[in-house]
């Protein structure tokens, strides 16, 4: 498969169509799985409990690290509990029937996620197995538009805030789950209640 960077319609040259798909919040209940989740201390941690406990109030609110380096023991720690929500986040019903739905039409599909899938991937494959929804290609992009850009995705399912922003304006039409609708509510991107929805609009 060769990559246009410019591609506006859902077929390639070959005929195949494709379709990149996130996974947090999108595919499954991340955030809520991270906000909910006791997380008990223990000493795998490798941190006093006091820091433990003030960590995880971070990583439950977002908070970036302060640091310029690009290993820290707070961004260690983040990745824990983060791998922990990678196994434990529940898959959308819906979702599931949609990427099925796509693949026994013989759509090309792309699951691109922010996760580092260096130290993610096992754990990232065996979930999306586990819950039953295939795909052709795993890739982390930080910069999913430009990813789908360079090659020639048409169509993106994505709860990212950039990618509902500046998808339609580099053409890329992007779904993004209903959530999102009310920070986001002057860009082109349409937001959906159920996958469904998005099953009608890429056949329109």
């Amino acid at each position: 498969m060769t990559s246009s960077g410019t591609s506006t319609t859902s077929t390639s040259s070959a005929g195949t169509r494709l379709i990149a798909v996130d996974i947090d919040d999108t595919l499954n209940d991340f955030t809520s799985t991270l906000r909910r989740t006791p997380f008990p201390y223990t000493l795998q941690y490798s941190l006093p409990e006091k820091t433990f406990h003030r960590y995880l109030a971070k990583v439950r609110n977002d908070s970036p690290d302060p640091s310029d380096l690009l290993s820290t023991e707070y961004s260690l720690f983040r990745y824990k509990i983060h791998e922990e929500c990678y196994r434990l986040a529940a898959a959308r019903a819906d979702a599931v029937d949609f990427m099925q739905w796509l693949k026994s039409r013989h759509w090309h599909i792309f699951i691109c996620t922010r996760r580092d899938l260096r130290r993610a991937h096992g754990c990232t494959r065996s979930w999306l197995s586990d819950n039953g929804i295939p795909f052709d290609h795993l890739f982390s992009a930080v910069n999913k538009i430009a990813f789908c850009r360079a090659w020639g995705i048409p169509y993106l399912v994505d709860d990212d805030a950039n990618s509902i922003a500046y998808g339609p304006g580099y053409g890329v039409s992007v779904f993004h789950p209903v959530s999102r609708q009310d920070t986001m509510a002057d860009t082109a991107a349409r937001a959906f209640r159920s996958f469904d929805e998005i099953k009608r609009w890429i056949q329109e």
